[in-house]
């Protein structure tokens, strides 16, 4: 059964019992078949939630730059997305999504997992697939599939529902693969993995001047907070606190060098809770005070340079 809507702005609820969005939607087209079913749609710029009854995917067609997306309550990261990213959003969990500018995306159900592979997984790694949290990534394969599913969709004429069966079955083949590609990448036996590793360094160095938490961290990787700092000290031999500490460091003793603002601003700027709580950690850890950096970088910055006859 195919049905469609034009220039909608109520919230709006998919078959699965997701809620499609808030906001203006240019176009919406949904098929059922069997128990499953997919929903191609243009959004335009606004908020919008997916909360989904039923294990989902969500695939981007076109690329979508500084897309904010919060996962539960968790924080709200920032990022950019290629076309053919998709998002696997498990039952019962909320992504937020804010789009920049208008988005196409096309959404299809999976099928539950099946609890006897699940039970076959390492009992100490948290699932990221459709029976853990929310994990993103890009495949080439899965947009040249959706592409074929949306070019269905506009047909004018009825759906071969046959065909239409035979995409959504190898669609879903993708997607679990990939996923069960990205949560093998994320957690080895004795630490973060290489691709995991770049990850939280990346994601470190751009969020240490904000107020990160271990739990934080951990849902930018996918995996829990208990299992994330074991795995982090094990790859960077120092705890996710220390190794945010060293950042935060490292552009103190910078600014207090390199410019003359008051330190109370450098301390709040970088999370201290206060000047006296970046003092005693530069000197718990560096064997400096802010005014024994100041001093220095005076003396090196109008010390005249000796001339020579």
């Amino acid at each position: 059964m195919r049905s469609n809507t034009e220039n909608t702005s109520e919230n709006r609820i998919s078959p699965s019992g997701s809620t499609m969005g808030r906001g203006s939607v240019q176009h919406t087209e949904i098929v059922d078949f069997a128990e499953s079913h997919f929903v191609y749609e243009v959004t335009e710029t606004g908020f919008q939630i997916f909360a989904p009854n039923q294990n989902s995917a969500l695939i981007l067609i076109e690329p979508v730059r500084n897309l904010k997306w919060k996962i539960g309550s968790g924080e709200e990261l920032t990022a950019s997305f290629t076309a053919g990213t998709a998002f696997i959003i498990p039952a019962h969990h909320t992504m937020e999504v804010l789009w920049p500018e208008p988005a196409v995306y096309l959404q299809l159900t999976l099928p539950a997992i099946d609890p006897s592979r699940d039970s076959m997984r390492n009992s100490e790694s948290t699932p990221t697939g459709p029976v853990g949290n929310i994990i993103n990534f890009s495949s080439k394969q899965c947009l040249q599939v959706s592409q074929l599913v949306i070019e269905q969709l506009r047909e004018p004429q009825e759906i071969d529902q046959s065909y239409m069966a035979s995409l959504y079955s190898v669609l879903v083949h993708l997607l679990q693969r990939n996923a069960q590609m990205v949560e093998a990448s994320m957690v080895m036996p004795n630490g973060l993995s290489s691709y995991a590793a770049r990850q939280i360094e990346a994601y470190l160095k751009e969020k240490f001047r904000e107020p990160v938490s271990v739990p934080d961290m951990a849902l930018a990787l996918g995996i829990s907070a208990g299992h994330f700092a074991t795995r982090f000290r094990e790859s960077f031999g120092q705890t996710p606190h220390q190794y945010l500490m060293s950042l935060r460091l490292d552009e103190a003793e910078r600014w207090l060098r390199e410019t003359d603002i008051p330190i109370s601003t450098v301390a709040a700027r970088l999370s201290f809770s206060s000047q006296s709580h970046l003092t005693t950690a530069l000197r718990k850890y560096r064997r400096l005070t802010p005014g024994e950096l100041r001093r220095r970088s005076s003396h090196l910055r109008y010390q005249k340079p000796k001339t020579t006859t």
